[in-house]
Parts: C-alpha cells; sequence; structure tokens
C-alpha cells in the first residue's frame, strides 16, 4: 500500500477557492443521497497533479501523456486524501479505465474490479473476436452471393456470442465493497438497463473508494479533474474539476459511500 498512499506535503491553503462539484449516488438501502465533496487540501495535490502532468507530455520514461491529446482520448484523474488506521494523513491517486493498455502504472490505485479473474480468458476472446472480424472483411471483398451473406451473418453471431460472454465475465469480476464491510456484485445494482453501462466502476471515484474500503483508509475529500483532449461524447476542458457521473457513478457511489464519516447524507 505504501507506493499508493501518498505522503502530505503542508502548502498554504489560504487562497485557494474550493469547486461546487461533488462525488454522489443514492443509497440503494435507505435511498437516501450520499455525496463526498473536496477540500482545499486535495484540492491543493490536485493542482500539484496537474503540475506534474504537465511535464509528462514529452516524456521518453515511464507513463506519458502524449496520448491523451489524441482525438477524444483524454481521460479524467482523480485525488482523494484519507488517513490511515495511525492517523496520518496522505492521498490517492487514480485515472478513469486504462492508461497506455495498463491499469495501475505505480502510484496510481487499481481497478475496482478484480481483473486476474478475466485477464487470461479477455486475451483469447479478444484474439478470437480478432480473428472473426478479419474473416468477415475477406468474405466482405468476395462477390456478394446468398452463400456469402449467409456465412458473414453466421460469423456475426459467433463473434457477438464469444463478446458477450467476455463481457459477463468481466461484469461478474465487479464486487463494490463499502466501509461496512458490505458488498454489492456489479450485476445487483440497478442501472435502469439490462446491463450495466461499459466500464461501470473504473471512474475515479469508485476506484478511489474501493481501493480506500480495501486498505481501511478513511476517506475525507475527493475531487476529479479532466487531462488531455476533450471527450465527443461529453466534452470536457482540459484542467477543469468535475462531479461524478450521473451515468456509470451515481448508481453505485450511494453504496459505496456507507459508513464514510466524511459524507454528506440527504433525502
Amino acid at each position: 500500500m505504501t507506493s499508493m498512499f501518498h505522503s502530505i506535503v503542508e502548502t498554504d491553503l489560504s487562497d485557494i477557492t474550493v469547486p461546487p462539484v461533488r462525488y454522489v449516488g443514492r443509497c440503494p438501502q435507505t435511498q437516501c443521497e450520499r455525496a463526498l465533496r473536496p477540500t482545499a487540501t486535495v484540492l491543493a495535490h490536485a493542482e500539484a497533479l496537474k503540475d506534474y502532468l504537465s511535464t509528462r507530455r514529452e516524456t521518453d520514461t515511464g507513463f506519458g501523456t502524449r496520448s491523451l491529446y489524441e482525438e477524444a482520448n483524454g481521460k479524467m484523474f482523480g485525488v482523494m486524501l484519507c488517513r490511515d488506521a495511525q492517523g496520518k494523513l496522505g492521498t490517492l491517486r487514480a485515472f478513469s479505465g486504462e492508461w497506455e493498455g495498463r491499469w495501475q502504472p505505480p502510484g496510481w490505485v487499481p481497478s475496482s474490479g478484480n481483473l486476474c479473474e478475466y485477464s487470461s480468458e479477455r486475451e483469447e476472446t479478444e484474439a478470437q473476436v480478432a480473428l472473426l472480424t478479419r474473416r468477415i472483411e475477406e468474405l466482405k471483398a468476395l462477390p456478394s452471393t446468398k452463400p456469402i451473406r449467409r456465412k458473414i451473418e453466421q460469423i456475426k453471431i459467433e463473434r457477438g456470442t464469444l463478446s458477450r460472454a467476455l463481457t459477463d465475465r468481466i461484469h461478474d469480476a465487479y464486487r463494490f465493497e463499502n466501509f461496512l464491510g458490505e458488498i454489492m456484485p456489479l450485476k445487483e445494482v440497478d442501472t435502469g438497463g439490462q446491463r450495466p453501462p461499459t466500464g461501470m466502476g473504473d471512474c475515479c471515484a469508485p476506484k478511489l473508494l474501493q481501493y480506500a474500503a480495501r486498505h481501511r483508509l478513511e476517506p475525507l475529500g475527493m475531487i476529479e479533474f479532466w487531462w488531455g483532449a476533450s471527450s465527443q461524447v461529453f466534452p470536457r476542458v482540459e484542467g477543469t474539476y468535475y462531479g461524478s457521473c450521473q451515468h456509470k457513478c451515481y448508481p453505485i457511489l450511494g453504496f459505496m459511500l456507507r459508513g464514510v464519516q466524511a459524507a454528506e447524507v440527504s433525502s
């Protein structure tokens, strides 16, 4: 845990204005909203993280931010202020989804999911899907006949079956834990649809809360900001602070914040 838990550096907080953002969800047990807001301390460390990221764009060593400036390839970064069992203050850092094909560079919290449960299956299935996709393209290049069209549809069905099976396996590996020791599988989250949205649980807020819960760290505040090129679906401005999303985070944060003393509770 040592490499994840960054020690607090004393800094002047007198000129810091905390933005009115929050990380919120509805608790499935009580139907109350629970929310965690940023503090001046966590904001100061988020600003320090921005300064660090700004130096990594042209680096050839370690993880760089150059890829984040490719079209629609930016991502959210998050910082959480927390206290360990000995009363020591520190911060945790997270980024949404994967970064340069990896889930956990040194110093960053991991995915909320238990990736080892499906990693080998994912590699195998993705290779099979890629092979089927190439086969479809080869068939499309041939003269269009009824047997060819039928074969293409059969391969598409096979590809879809493989993809859905992998998605179900991935969803099984996400079991959210909160600060009361309760567990809620992703498949039991009320998302308003038949299947959870892609990437649910791997935004910054749930990753930070999940790591804190599993390592007995008390959350005191957190904040997220965007870095890199804007998303096409949800336009973002680099360096701007944003609250948690309604689509992926709201259905789970209320549960994950159960037992957090610093969380606000409202009906």
